[in-house]
């Protein structure tokens, strides 16, 4: 017989019996369906026979069962009208929307799919989470019951059935509307090893994006506070919103309690996380710890016009060890912000308060600044009469101290530039600003009790002169571009000159200020002088991927500039050379190196970067040297020469490996080291990490730390990167 399709008014009376009807009121809704077309399921078989004497049809070869989502597959299936009950003859597929997919050899079920008893079965949830199970019952049209039953995300293989991890379990029920999955008399198995036991536990539906419950572990081990655990617990508190909390319990009796907050917004959103201790585990002292925030807002629906945005970040902590003795942070500084910022096409506006919180043990906080308010607006016009742009500005800064002076400076500026292209390809430009501020200090005797006021007329001119050559290759086009660059630049101070410093006091000179106008990095300090800043940049492409970039130049003064100290590299007529280097292979591998020589072509800084990104690992190497300089408002600095390895290689495909090195070349010891091994696949990732800080503070002395986590795909987790299945299922015989 031709394959065809039957709808169950013929015979299949599902929705009748599967409401509890009787046979009598079943047979009138089936007469009732032909004529008003409300078809409760549909039948699709090879072949289809009706017994009126027993009340049995049945469906052989290829047989369809649909029903309102609910597809059964089998090779034959029987209803049996009288008893209500379909008995499907395997191999069988039964596909619901909410519970996932299951196959099985043999079924007795209900007209409508919902309910019975399946012999042999293994269901697959979210197109992860695999059960194998004796026997399953489907009940009340939400709950799976599987018993004697084995969960695993695993890829099994018939020539080797052990994955790497499973759970077996006396019975596994998953709950379609609560969408969780729960076991009873649960054993961990790693490798086929049990590792842990559980009575009674609860997962959430893989197919579920979030979900409330209980993390996996996390181990940790520290000379400082011995072995710690943590035991996260993630809730869902909305659509947008969740919650992690942590206890961390540790063997020297520390108890802290970590905890995270994240929200989202159509406009932006924010992340809240912090640690507090109970009991440090040291002096027994409650209520050590640290809370960070971080979050972006776009303004526009807030009454504050179109285009600004707000963004924060927050960092505090309760004393200056607590960070590094709990391994969350070698940060020497912790910085907290407050932003609101519009950037349009003629215009941009930033408002800000900073404050600060010292790290180091030889560094009270009370002398750091805080900075209440900043701003900062510049405005752009394009003057028809004189060409060129024009330019407006504003900016404020206050500064208070716990300890020390406090300043509030005002002031603003104005500048025009325009370029011309002269002949022969010279591209020339020209400047002028004029700039000026109030100051007004208090709690420092070395400065008056009054309004200071100061202004700085710069005027300058720029030539650049580039050069292009194009050669052909069997490649393709190789390109070189040189181009010499001059500035001539005169500026002057009018009024004080010895103002507050609070935002210039650490210079640093390279090839991204050669050509600036002012090197320093704020407005407190103004360069001034008749001075020539002179340099050149050579850039070549090749087609075969790669390219390089070089850059030589150095800064020549009518009269050297006093504001600039020594170890600056601008003090005096000619200022140390600077150079610059940078290489490119394809998207993988990149070389800079960054470096300034004194007169005598000796180094007194140089930076060099390597880094590496293939699909097999990464490698970042560095190295910086920093010459013994002597800074006015930092004193005496010592000399630095260090460099540092951050690698890691996956030296199979489901092993990698890791390692970290920072070594100071002046003390001849090492800084910090630590390594870790990871192994994944498609469905778990084992991580040990083991680090030791060298450095030792009066707080803190010189640690290792041990780490060790656990995830595992399908069980509430899911891998940190991409991993292959632990094997080839090809490679196994069947």
């Amino acid at each position: 017989m031709a394959r065809s399709s039957y709808l169950l008014a013929l015979g299949l009376v599902l929705l009748g019996l599967g409401t509890g009807l009787g046979s009598g009121v079943a047979q009138e809704r089936r007469e009732g369906a032909a004529e008003e077309g409300d078809l409760p399921a549909t039948l699709i078989a090879d072949s289809v026979s009706y017994d009126r004497e027993t009340g049995q049809l049945t469906a052989v070869g290829n047989v369809e069962v649909l029903y309102e989502g609910r597809v059964l597959r089998a090779r034959a299936i029987t209803y049996d009208e009288r008893a209500g009950e379909i008995r499907a003859t395997g191999p069988i597929s039964l596909s619901d929307p909410e519970s996932g997919v299951m196959l099985a050899g043999n079924a007795a079920l209900t007209p409508d799919i919902r309910e019975g008893l399946i012999e042999s079965a293994q269901v697959l949830i979210g197109e992860k989470l695999q059960i194998a199970a004796a026997e399953a019952r489907r009940s009340e049209g939400r709950y799976t019951t599987l018993y004697r039953a084995v969960a695993s995300s695993c890829v099994i293989c018939a020539g080797n059935s052990t994955p790497t991890w499973s759970l077996r379990a006396a019975r596994i029920t998953q709950d379609d509307v609560a969408r969780r999955i729960y076991l009873e008399d649960a054993t961990l198995q790693l490798f086929g090893w049990p590792v842990a036991w559980v009575p009674r536990m609860s997962v959430p539906d893989p197919a579920v994006g979030r979900a409330s419950g209980v993390l996996f572990p996390m181990a940790r081990h520290s000379d400082i506070y011995g072995f710690g655990v943590k035991v996260p617990y993630y809730r869902v508190i909305g659509p947008s919103s969740d919650a992690t909390l942590t206890p961390f319990l540790t063997s020297s009796g520390a108890k802290l309690f970590e905890g995270e907050y994240r929200q989202r917004f159509d406009s932006g959103g924010f992340d809240f996380n912090g640690v507090f201790s109970l009991d440090d585990g040291m002096e027994g002292e409650f209520g050590r710890g640290a809370a960070f925030a971080t979050g972006a807002f776009a303004l526009d629906d807030f009454g504050f016009g179109t285009g600004f945005t707000t963004d924060f970040n927050l960092a505090v902590a309760s004393d200056d060890a607590f960070l590094q003795q709990f391994d969350y942070s070698d940060a020497d500084l912790l910085t907290s912000y407050a932003r609101l910022t519009r950037t349009r096409s003629n215009d941009y506006f930033e408002l800000d308060s900073l404050a600060f919180q010292s790290m180091r043990e030889e560094q009270a906080s009370s002398t750091l600044p805080v900075v209440p308010l900043t701003f900062t607006y510049r405005g752009l016009m394009t003057p028809e009469r004189i060409g060129g742009q024009f330019g407006v500005e504003a900016q404020g800064l206050s500064v208070v101290r716990a300890d020390g002076q406090d300043a509030l400076r005002l002031g603003g500026a104005l500048d025009w530039r325009r370029s011309w292209t002269l002949p022969q390809g010279v591209l020339a430009s020209a400047g002028a600003i004029g700039d000026f501020d109030m100051y007004r200090v208090w709690d420092d005797p070395s400065f008056p009790d009054q309004a200071m006021y100061r202004a700085e007329p710069n005027v300058n001119v720029e030539l650049r002169w580039p050069f292009a050559r194009t050669a052909a290759s069997a490649r393709g086009v190789v390109s070189h571009v040189v181009e010499p660059i001059m500035q001539v630049i005169w500026s002057d101070t009018i009024g004080e000159f010895d103002v507050p410093n609070n935002d210039s006091t650490l210079v640093e000179f390279d090839e991204t200020n050669l050509f600036a106008l002012n090197r320093f990095p704020g407005e407190d300090r103004i360069e001034t002088g008749l001075r020539a800043n002179l340099g050149a940049t050579y850039t070549r492409y090749d087609p075969a991927g790669w390219s390089l970039g070089a850059m030589l130049g150095r800064v020549v003064r009518a009269t050297p500039d006093e504001a600039f100290y020594e170890s600056t590299g601008l003090a005096g007529k000619w200022s140390d050379m600077v150079s610059a280097l940078r290489l490119d292979i394809g998207r993988e591998l990149s070389l800079v190196d960054r470096a300034l020589f004194d007169a005598d072509l000796e180094l007194t800084r140089n930076e060099f970067m390597m880094t590496y990104l293939g699909d097999s690992g990464g490698l970042r190497a560095s190295y910086i040297y920093l010459a013994e300089s002597d800074n006015p408002y930092y004193g005496p600095q010592p000399e630095t020469n260090e460099f540092g390895l951050d690698a890691r290689y996956r030296v199979l495909p489901n092993w990698e490996v890791r390692g970290l090195w920072r070594y100071d070349v002046v003390a001849r010891e090492n800084l910090r080291t630590g390594g870790g091994v990871i192994y994944g696949n498609d469905c778990a990732e084992f991580d040990l990490s083991v680090s030791r800080r060298h450095t030792s503070s009066n707080n803190v002395p010189p640690s290792t730390s041990i780490g060790f986590s656990v995830r595992l795909a399908g069980l509430g987790g899911r891998n940190g990167r991409q991993w292959p299945a632990a094997r080839d299922c090809a490679a196994w015989p069947s």
